[in-house]
């Protein structure tokens, strides 16, 4: 794991303990955190040289799908790193996510 996201990836599991969240480190990458009403957020680092890897258009369309067992979407949270927080925007434009209601981009400066 590279530094960049592995210093995300600490910022999303403090934002959420500091909610008082149960916090889980997937497989996959995210961070995984149950919050009230049992709504599972997912929280993802992104690092610049994830935009060009293959499959990340995929992986975010698959993550923005995820699904709670009583069948709504999990919340997805994106925290890229400032060098490519524009173009991650400009991908979940491209991808219909930006408007999906359940997907978000934090900002470090936040």
């Amino acid at each position: 794991m590279s530094e960049r996201r592995k210093r995300l990836r600490d910022l999303l599991v403090s934002h959420y303990q500091s909610s008082g969240w149960k916090v889980e480190h997937a497989v996959d990458g995210t961070v995984r955190a149950a919050g009230p009403g049992s709504v599972t957020w997912i929280g993802l680092p992104v690092a610049p040289e994830d935009l060009g890897e293959d499959g990340f258009r995929e992986r975010l369309l698959a993550l923005g799908d995820e699904r709670m067992p009583a069948g709504e979407r999990c919340p997805l949270e994106l925290l890229p790193d400032e060098e490519c927080a524009p173009a991650l925007r400009s991908l979940l434009a491209e991808l219909r996510l930006d408007d999906a209601g359940h997907v978000e981009v934090y900002s470090l400066v936040a």
